[in-house]
């Protein structure tokens, strides 16, 4: 019921068009209501009276009855359309935005694919609840008591009998409705599950391919498939036995108004212009009494839905912005680790009693085996985590203290794994400084070392680049990364791993391109290479979560015993086979 309260409160969003629906509505079924009670004049005038005139004129009144609901139903269905899409684009929104605020952490623990078929499969049935079912059931209600205060004004008892089977009705929803929404709830999260599983393989279709596991993909897929199947037959094995029961109700109703109805017609306490338009009224009764059955199935389905769409909504950020965030201004670009330790919703600890200070303009290289927490620490920075411990400070600020809007647009970061978006180049590099000149944008290109391969492009910076970028080689891609992060003119730059997927040639040009670039700016270098990181002022190596090792390039290359100078020979050995 908490569900159902707040999707009912969803309709409040446009009270006017809201009201103006009703109203439409409200003038539709009285024109609808109204039918009956010509037929009924119109029959007792002719049986009784002999009146054979009144068939033209009750005639035209019907038409003209018939006419008006037309087009106040045509005029309702229009604008509640407009009504219920206007909502679900305000709820797709919404939902969104709150997306847009979640922490890293909600994106680690939750999977793309079920993100996926909340926002987009779970939204359906609740359009169709907010946009149909909600509009349906106002239109029955209404039909539903204009006729019954009609019923109850010709013939009370009669009125009465016609209503005995309601309380069944009753029951048998609230019965209904105990094992309708379990069931829907879990075909659909069955349903994310095998989003999930398509998303995932699709992603991988070249991992797929190039093991021969396209039987074994397929094998899994078909698991989750049938048990998705065998989940929704379920439920709409359940949700179908609703509707023949509230259809037996509602015919039983209709029966016992044939039956009584016919015994005052004989006893005369009821004309036969009564007795068949009440019997039209029955049917406006007994209608929405079958409707309320495809109502409370649709409403199952919406309540089944939306309680996994509020569970996104209601989702609480990790890291929520301070209410009064301190003035930032102008970064200088001064780091600060004070007893850092972190870990990833409180597992193993990944880094752990960091204290390290990053001075203005200073381009440190952090350097460490796979898995020792140089991208952790970088994260930090830009506060995408806040550490278990321990304090991370921007120029004197705790980064917790700063508006993260504020601190990130002077951040910027090219990550190990470069996204780019299914649009022109220069849409990628340009979205962080969407206002950038054909100028500004060729600068950050050419200091990147890209600027040569995208005039070679056939439409050049307007050239689309495929989904994910594609049509661009690894080093490609992070090269437009590169300018896209260089374009913000960030005082902090942070360089994750990004030239882990190029040559050594295009290496050594898009570091010559970056050393001037450097210049002035704190520049945080993670590198997997010894060598990449030459021209760094200094060096922090880390080991399982802490700093192990601390200086110059060079001097940290003479200690022979040492983890730098390790992994540089490791590295010189790697590169010696692959020569020879």
């Amino acid at each position: 019921m908490r569900i159902l309260a707040r999707m009912l409160r969803e309709l409040r969003r446009y009270t006017r068009l809201l009201i103006l629906t009703i109203l439409l509505s409200l003038v539709g079924q009285a024109a609808m209501v109204g039918i009956p009670k010509v037929i009924q004049s119109m029959i007792d005038a002719v049986v009784r009276q002999g009146r054979t005139d009144m068939l033209w004129s009750a005639s035209l009144i019907v038409i003209g009855l018939a006419l008006v609901r037309g087009v106040f139903s045509y005029a309702e269905f229009i604008v509640g359309v407009r009504y219920g899409q206007s909502l679900m684009r305000d709820i797709r929104q919404t939902l969104y935005a709150q997306l847009t605020r979640l922490s890293f952490s909600y994106f680690d623990r939750t999977r793309t694919g079920q993100l996926m078929s909340r926002i987009t499969n779970d939204l359906e049935p609740v359009g169709d609840f907010l946009t149909w079912s909600s509009r349906m059931m106002v239109r029955t209600t209404l039909m539903f008591v204009g006729a019954l205060v009609v019923c109850i004004t010709m013939n009370w008892k009669l009125a009465l009998i016609g209503l005995a089977p309601l309380p069944m009705l009753t029951v048998t929803a609230a019965t209904s409705g105990r094992f309708v929404r379990p069931a829907f709830e879990k075909a659909r999260q069955l349903l994310g599950e095998v989003t999930s599983r398509l998303q995932e393989s699709i992603g991988a279709i070249l991992v797929v391919k190039t093991y021969c596991r396209e039987d074994a993909e397929l094998e899994r897929f078909r698991g989750d498939s049938e048990r998705l199947r065998a989940a929704t037959y379920r439920a709409d094995a359940i949700d179908s036995l609703y509707f023949p029961l509230t259809g037996f109700w509602a015919g039983l109703a209709t029966l016992l108004v044939l039956w009584y109805g016919g015994v005052l017609v004989m006893r005369d306490q009821l004309t036969v212009g009564q007795f068949i338009a009440f019997n039209l009224y029955v049917a406006f009764l007994v209608m929405p009494m079958r409707m309320t059955g495809w109502a409370v199935s649709a409403c199952m389905r919406a309540v089944a839905a939306a309680g996994r769409i509020y569970a996104i909504q209601d989702e609480v950020p990790d890291l929520p912005p301070p209410e009064k965030p301190e003035d930032l201004g102008r970064l200088r670009g001064e780091v600060v680790f004070e007893n850092v330790e972190f870990s990833y919703d409180g597992g193993r600890a990944v880094l752990r009693g960091i204290n390290l200070r990053i001075r203005t303009g200073e381009t440190v290289g952090i350097l460490g085996p796979v898995g020792s927490g140089k991208s952790s620490l970088a994260a930090l920075i830009p506060r995408f985590y806040d550490p278990d411990s321990g304090r991370v400070l921007i120029d004197g600020h705790d980064v917790r203290d700063l508006d993260p809007r504020e601190l990130r647009s002077q951040v910027g970061v090219v990550f190990q794994e470069s996204f780019l978006f299914s649009g022109t180049v220069r849409e990628n590099i340009a979205f962080g400084a969407p206002d950038a000149s054909e100028e500004e944008i060729r600068s950050a290109a050419r200091d990147a070392a890209i600027l040569e391969f995208i005039d070679d492009l056939p439409d050049g910076l307007d050239t689309p680049i495929g989904e994910r970028g594609m049509r661009l080689s690894g080093g490609q891609q992070q090269r437009i990364a590169i300018a896209r992060a260089l374009l913000t003119d960030p005082r902090i730059l942070i360089l994750d791993s990004c030239t882990s997927s190029v040559d050594t040639y295009t290496e050594y040009l898009i570091q010559q391109a970056l050393a001037k670039l450097m210049h002035g700016r704190t520049t945080i270098v993670i590198a997997h290479r010894a060598s990449s990181l030459a021209g760094a002022d200094r060096v922090i190596v880390l080991e399982e979560g802490r700093i192990v090792q601390e200086g110059r390039p060079v001097e940290l290359a003479r200690q022979r015993d040492g983890l730098f100078a390790l992994l540089d020979r490791l590295q010189r050995d790697l590169e010696g086979l692959e020569v020879a």
